[in-house]
């Protein structure tokens, strides 16, 4: 999955909340995001060690984007 967004942080967080929320029970699927905000990989970090989800990274995609990954787990 792929998630394209500038929207402000808790938008793109609210966003990657319901892609786990809609997730079936027992399945992982990696998701992309991509983001102009700098804040989100720090945020997505957190909310990843708090849900039990997997941060996988983040790198500078241009002067301007960045993409973060991230594993959902539904337990």
């Amino acid at each position: 999955m792929i998630i394209e967004s500038d929207d402000i942080c808790p938008v793109v967080l609210a966003k990657v909340m319901n892609a786990w929320l809609n997730l079936d029970e027992g399945k992982e699927e990696e998701v992309i995001i991509k983001t102009s905000w700098e804040a989100v990989p720090q945020e997505l970090e957190k909310w990843c060690r708090e849900t039990g989800n997997e941060f996988l990274g983040v790198r500078r995609l241009d002067k301007k984007y960045l993409e973060v990954r991230i594993k959902l787990k539904k337990k």
